[in-house]
């Protein structure tokens, strides 16, 4: 169990982090109850503690390219704070349409060259390219794709896609 010797856990995975030796572990599979039915795959604390790295580090890089509107898992907005937003363009707008997405499966769907194409065009670190690369091909969904959505790393990985990669991605019949 990783937390059980936490300290010497941690400078293990820094030493594989700063080495080029980390190997990302398998996967267990869960489905999950909540409001609806979820298939989600955990990965080990070790890698999630790798996963948190990538995210913190993706964030400042992909954050500032988002539109204004995206709501998601963003510092500082979330439900409320849209809710306030769109009712603020809904008195500005009378007339507008307000278009709530959410694709579903998205990393069972999208293809990892794509991912890794759109992620090499924002990060030019080589190490961080390669750890992504392993995290991105740790995981394959029975559809072949890409890693599960209950990846912290996931959030912001998966918003360099612009409009017309994600109308592309539309077209998949398992996506919303």
């Amino acid at each position: 169990m990783f937390e059980s010797e936490l300290e010497l856990n941690l400078l293990k995975l820094c030493s594989d982090l700063n080495t080029g030796m980390y190997q990302h572990g398998g996967y267990n599979h869960r489905i999950v109850n909540e409001k609806k039915r979820r298939d989600i795959a955990v990965a080990s604390v070790r890698d999630r503690v790798a996963h948190r790295l990538l995210y913190d580090y993706l964030v400042p890089i992909v954050d500032p390219r988002f539109d204004y509107d995206v709501w998601s898992c963003r510092t500082g907005k979330g439900l409320h704070s849209a809710l306030r937003r769109t009712q603020q363009l809904e008195a500005r707008f009378q007339n507008g349409w307000v278009w709530r997405a959410d694709i579903s499966k998205f990393f069972d769907n999208v293809e990892h060259l794509r991912l890794k194409d759109s992620l090499n065009r924002m990060i030019v670190d080589h190490n961080v390219l390669h750890l992504l690369d392993k995290v991105i091909d740790s995981y394959t969904s029975q559809l072949g794709a890409s890693q599960p959505a209950s990846q912290p790393a996931s959030q912001p990985a998966s918003q360099p896609f612009d409009g017309f990669s994600i109308c592309q991605q539309l077209a998949y019949p398992s996506v919303i």
